[in-house]
């Protein structure tokens, strides 16, 4: 159908964009930061990397994701739990109080 296209043109084009906008920094993050990475897409979408590539390239990619997520020491069904990541719930707390929030 031809809402079925313009979804999949825009997952495409939103794709090709956050790859420009951040290719050279995903590629040169170490597995500790791309792990946080991980933790923080489900934190501030509610969603696991593994659900996020599943819903918009298909169970198939998102196995295949994940393989090689895995190889490098990652699991992009890696999920955020404020008690277990604290440490990184700290850092955000500490950040946010340093930044207003822009108001709408």
């Amino acid at each position: 159908t031809s809402d079925k296209k313009e979804q999949k043109a825009l997952v495409e084009k939103c794709e090709n964009d956050v790859k420009q906008m951040f290719d050279r920094e995903i590629k040169n993050m170490t597995i500790s930061q791309g792990k946080i990475l991980i933790k923080l897409i489900d934190r501030y979408t509610g969603h696991t990397g593994y659900e996020m590539v599943k819903e918009m390239k298909g169970g198939i990619s998102a196995f295949f994701y994940q393989g090689v997520a895995k190889i490098f020491g990652h699991n992009l069904k890696s999920t955020y739990n404020p008690k277990e990541d604290f440490e990184i719930e700290n850092i955000i707390h500490e950040f946010e109080k340093s930044r207003p929030r822009p108001t709408m």
